[in-house]
């Protein structure tokens, strides 16, 4: 069962905190203009009941209820109306006790309040003004702008007790050792999904039924793109609760049922949760208090390190807690963290976490490149791909036992003479920007055979992935394979622009001025016909799945000319033919599976985005319903197809009807994907490992590349070959590290999808020699892995 500092998640032990004074506020400068503001030292690990205080809360025991808001601390008043359940007239209100330092407080009998009951905050302020406004700590919020909802998080009864268990090895945690036979995080297999397209119907419900073949797949995480309560369906990001999890997806109850069902099936959940704004529609934080410093292009940002911003940062620590102490989850995933300007948020949300829930892992999406850390030194690296503060653990004092931080550059990118004041931010990994783009530019024909060694060498424990709900939906909605399609159909020289796309360049550059963002009409135009491009492409491999194309393959090409391309916008110098459409879909599905192989070989945790697992033609829009913008042709400029419920449909799950061809290529690549997450799972040279750089070796003539991994602990190794040209090579000598190899993943197996060709049956002797070299068989656009089966 999971222990922490306040004991079992399922007792209420008490346990005795040392008690920590705040030290006086210290003033400073820190040259971005915040000079007068008074910044109070910072307290990490503050006692889990002093987490536990905020917004309205039904006690365990007496079932009371406590109240206590965070508002400006110069207001008059605060009370607590109570909505009555049958007269409107007849609401209840219960005046706050003023605190100090903007903290009111009071506590409602169980006799007056319960679960399930509405209630609002009405604070008058310093003006003598009234602001009428919901609970930012809402647990449930049944309307947007309505009234907060009373949830007693005690009433669900959890089913999985088990998975909490000391010796689960399905567990992945931040604590994992040799030991204690919880999975490290280097483990991970993640399955990342948006509830709201997962399945038709859209709703966690039945986004349940997922999970078995998720896990049988051989995924051992999901992580779920953002719950926060929004306007409307959406990606998630727009959240504006940040403790209330959708109504459209379910509500809390459901969230729950979802999270415990994902455990009974063994499988780790990940919350997605949104640090750096707030939505555009329904947001209140600015009428209820000094919560936000302004507003960004999503929406407004939170005031972090300003004037009164200290239960600004409790706020989203106490919003990060929430998600593993109240749903269960087994780590969160923090969204563009750099954009939170805040280091000292996300250390101080590290060390709370890691204080009070020591085996939830975080995973950042920051970024951030160019820092290199050695102890508490920093200096500048261009080379360095990452920021190496991000993944850096944080020291006992700063994860435990308590301590104070005077001083803070909010300027996070601002670094002078090659130092900042915080070496470490303590995320257990992040996103891997710099691997998605080095190999998304191998997918595309730039063979950069030494950018790709120093990626897979650098990734270390950062989550390794070839495309994410922002690679496939944020431009133009297409699918990896579609994407790839592009260049080998050469459709970026034979689109042509019509007026309706010169007419939006026109209004893109006129969007972004609005926005304060200076855009020429080269760049726009370049933005409006790249997002055709990809939207042909798409259609175009819809074709091919769904066999569509097959009727214009024996028919006369002026059929296939009239009805097709010109329909597109396709000119007639493109040659283009039904025959070379699914001759490019076939190839870039060949280089995907090289892709998504080699991703597997590379140690550390990886993901894969919805439908990618399976070739699925179904688009990922970006698709948002707004209250505050009305106007669809905004929308539309932004995106190149209409936007709210229509790109919604669209972009769920099971809305194609796919051939018996293109059912056969789908389940051929879900075989891959299992079979690599099987590969994974049983070596730990491709968790755990390292890569051995005197082994590597590079063709970049072919181009080619060798990696090899090794991981001393259980003395696994692997051994890695890919080759992106389009030449099979029947005969290939290359270098082998010492001992005897065996060829467990070839993606040119007719298995999954391939033609069989070049295939190794053999075992493979290689004699650690750079002299003396190993022969092979090397398909076109292929990977293969060798797993060394000789005692070493």
């Amino acid at each position: 069962m999971r222990i922490n500092a306040v004991g079992s998640i399922f007792k209420n032990n008490s346990v005795k905190f040392a008690k920590k004074s705040i030290a006086n506020p210290v003033k400073y400068s820190n040259n971005n203009g915040l000079s007068n503001a008074y910044y109070p030292l910072i307290n990490f690990t503050r006692n889990i009941k002093e987490h536990n205080s905020w917004g309205v809360r039904v006690q365990n025991g007496t079932q009371d209820t406590t109240v206590k808001l965070f508002t400006y601390p110069d207001a008059q008043s605060v009370n607590l109306i109570v909505q009555s359940n049958s007269d409107i007239e007849k609401n209840s209100r219960y005046p706050l006790e003023n605190k100090g330092e903007g903290i009111f407080e009071t506590q409602v009998p169980k006799s007056e309040l319960n679960h399930g009951d509405l209630y609002r905050f009405e604070i008058t302020k310093a003006d003598g003004k009234t602001e009428t406004v919901k609970d930012p700590y809402s647990f449930k919020q049944p309307t947007l702008l309505g009234a907060s909802e009373v949830y007693d998080h005690s009433k669900y009864q959890w089913s999985d007790r088990d998975w909490f268990d000391s010796n689960n090895k399905n567990r992945i945690s931040r604590l994992a050792d040799n030991k204690n036979g919880l999975t490290p995080i280097d483990s991970a297999l993640i399955y990342e999904i948006n509830i709201a397209t997962l399945t038709p119907d859209g709703n966690l419900e039945s986004a349940k039924s997922e999970l078995p073949k998720i896990k049988e797949m051989g995924f051992n995480s999901i992580e779920i793109m953002p719950v926060e309560n929004t306007f409307s369906y959406n990606w998630g990001y727009d959240g504006v609760d940040k403790f209330a999890p959708s109504q459209y997806l379910g509500g809390p109850d459901k969230l729950k049922e979802f999270i415990d069902t994902a455990h009974n099936n063994g499988l780790n959940v990940i919350m997605d949760m949104v640090p750096n704004h707030l939505g555009p529609d329904g947001a209140q934080l600015q009428k209820t208090g000094p919560y936000m410093s302004g507003s960004t292009a999503w929406g407004e940002a939170f005031n972090y390190e300003g004037e009164n911003s200290k239960y600004v940062r409790d706020y989203m620590v106490n919003a990060a807690l929430n998600w593993v102490q109240n749903y269960h989850c087994d780590g969160l995933r923090l969204d563009m963290t750099k954009h939170m300007d805040s280091d000292i948020t996300m250390q101080q949300i590290a060390a709370e976490m890691n204080a009070h829930f020591p085996d939830a892992f975080l995973i950042a999406e920051d970024g951030r490149s160019n820092m290199s850390v050695r102890g508490d030194d920093f200096w500048h690296d261009w080379w360095q791909p990452h920021d190496e503060r991000v993944v850096n653990p944080l020291s006992a004092k700063e994860s435990g036992s308590g301590v104070y931080f005077s001083e803070h550059n909010k300027k996070i990118n601002d670094i002078e003479e090659g130092r900042v004041p915080l070496a470490r931010l303590g995320f257990d990994s992040e996103w891997d920007f710099h691997f998605y783009h080095t190999i998304t530019k191998l997918a595309y024909g730039e063979a950069d055979l030494d950018g790709l060694e120093r990626a897979i060498v650098d990734s270390g424990s950062r989550v390794k992935y070839s495309t994410s709900h922002d690679e496939t939906g944020n431009l133009d909605g297409t699918r990896l394979v579609a994407k790839y399609m592009v260049p080998m159909l050469k459709l970026s020289e034979h689109v042509y622009l019509q007026q309706d796309d010169i007419k939006r360049a026109n209004e893109y550059v006129d969007l972004k001025k609005n926005s304060g963002e200076n855009v020429t009409f080269e760049s726009a135009l370049g933005v409006v016909k790249s997002q055709k491009v990809q939207q042909i492409s798409m259609k175009l491999a819809q074709m091919v799945q769904t066999g569509r194309i097959d009727k214009y393959i024996n028919a006369n090409p002026k059929y296939f000319k009239e009805a097709v391309l010109d329909s597109l916008g396709i000119d007639e110098k493109s040659y283009i033919t039904p025959l070379s459409v699914v001759n490019a879909f076939e190839s870039s599905v060949r280089t995907y599976r090289a892709i998504e192989a080699l991703k597997y070989f590379t140690p550390g945790p990886l993901m894969t985005f919805q439908g990618e697992d399976r070739l699925e033609m179904v688009k990922f829009n970006f698709f948002r319903e707004f209250a505050s913008i009305k106007d669809e042709r905004y929308l539309y400029i932004q995106k190149g197809y209409p936007n709210g419920r229509s790109a919604y449909e669209q972009s769920k799950l099971g809305n194609i009807s796919y051939s018996q061809e293109g059912k056969e290529r789908m389940s051929q690549f879900q075989k891959l994907i299992m079979d690599l997450n099987e590969y994974k799972i049983s070596n730990p040279a491709s968790t755990v490992g390292e890569i051995v750089i005197s082994d590597t070796v590079k063709h970049p003539q072919n181009p080619t590349i060798a990696l090899h991994a090794i991981d001393k602990a259980s003395k696994n190794e692997t051994f890695v070959v890919s080759n992106f040209s389009n030449k099979d090579y029947p005969i290939y000598d290359i270098e082998f590290p010492k001992g005897v190899w065996r060829e467990v993943i070839n993606t040119n197996e007719s298995v999954y999808g391939g033609d069989d060709s070049c295939l190794n049956p053999q075992e493979v002797l290689g004699y650690g020699n750079k002299k003396v070299k190993s022969k092979i068989s090397l398909p076109a656009r292929s990977t293969l892995i060798f797993v060394r089966s000789d005692k070493n």
